[in-house]
């Protein structure tokens, strides 16, 4: 059979009447005339020389030739179908909402989103730096990033990187305080706090766990100064105002410029972890997965730097 231009037009008409078994039907589904389809399938028809359907009274059926071609012109309609989609897809920018926690996001998440970009030019992430509680029904992002003790429950959920804690100082703070070499000498320090370090936390449960941990128990971790993000704190310490309490997500270019150091280098396993939660039907939207594997891949990459900010050589 030569397919020219109208041969090709007619499969679609073929299509809608075979899925229909009406011609009636397929004139709606197509918004034309009964007739226009009827004629279109004759047409097919002496166009390839094979009957494609009886026609009776009140209803058309498949010949056997009918049966194998509809199966043939389906699946190639919608191999058509998938592929046009998904050149759309490939030259339309594709938007994903990501939900991060503000420190996370300016300290970790910003500071990588240039690798991103010049990989994967299609995708645009909108960052809504967030904290705390959210409802999972309301929809108001795609993908978040979000530190849990324990495991999350309600969205599908991956973990994304463990968190460790340490405390930092700048080095003219380290060296304005000389005597302290052990925790316990933390007790002669100005503490810097995350003051909502996770949901129903204390206001100085970060630092209490690192010195319960560490055996530092008579330390009073209530002292110091309190602010309502870890990048705050971080801040402080950066202008030599005490020690805070650092995140190993948060932390590892400002150790390796050295514009803060970890003065007892005393690295403990924080009760909580980072975690991307998304639902679950949005796990196959364009461009889901190429930001999911990604944040992997940095997550990998945060672990190999802590794990060289940790080593004894430092």
């Amino acid at each position: 059979m030569f397919l020219n231009s109208s041969t090709l037009a007619s499969l679609r008409f073929f299509a809608a009447a075979a899925r229909t078994s009406s011609f009636k039907k397929a004139a709606l589904e197509l918004h034309l005339t009964q007739g226009a389809v009827s004629q279109q399938i004759k047409y097919l028809e002496e166009s390839l020389g094979v009957q494609l359907f009886y026609r009776l009274v009140r209803q058309v059926t498949l010949t056997e030739e009918g049966k194998r071609f509809a199966i043939i012109v389906a699946r190639a309609l919608e191999d058509l179908e998938r592929g046009a989609q998904e050149l759309v897809a490939t030259r339309s920018a594709v938007d994903i909402r990501l939900r991060a926690g503000p420190s996370l996001a300016l300290r970790w998440l910003i500071p990588r989103l240039g690798d991103f970009y010049s990989r994967h030019s299609g995708v645009r992430i909108f960052v809504d730096a967030a904290h705390g509680m959210f409802d999972p029904a309301r929809r108001e992002f795609d993908l978040a990033i979000e530190s849990f003790v324990g495991k999350p429950t309600g969205m599908q959920g991956e973990l994304l990187m463990d968190e460790y804690l340490v405390p930092l100082c700048s080095p003219d703070y380290l060296r304005q305080q000389s005597f302290l070499k052990r925790p316990r000498d933390l007790a002669r320090c100005t503490l810097l706090h995350d003051g909502q370090p996770w949901v129903g936390a204390a206001q100085d449960a970060e630092w209490r766990y690192w010195l319960d941990a560490v055996g530092a128990t008579d330390v009073d971790s209530r002292q110091g100064q309190f602010f309502s993000l870890a990048n705050m704190s971080i801040e402080a310490a950066l202008r030599h105002q005490g020690v805070a309490m650092g995140r190993t997500a948060l932390i590892p270019e400002l150790l390796q410029t050295e514009q803060l150091v970890t003065p007892l280098k005393r690295w403990v396993k924080s009760p909580k972890s980072y975690w991307l939660l998304y639902h679950k039907e949005l796990a196959t939207q364009p461009g889901m997965q190429a930001v999911i594997r990604w944040l992997h891949e940095q997550a990998e990459g945060s672990k190999a730097a802590i794990a060289s900010a940790r080593s004894p050589q430092r």
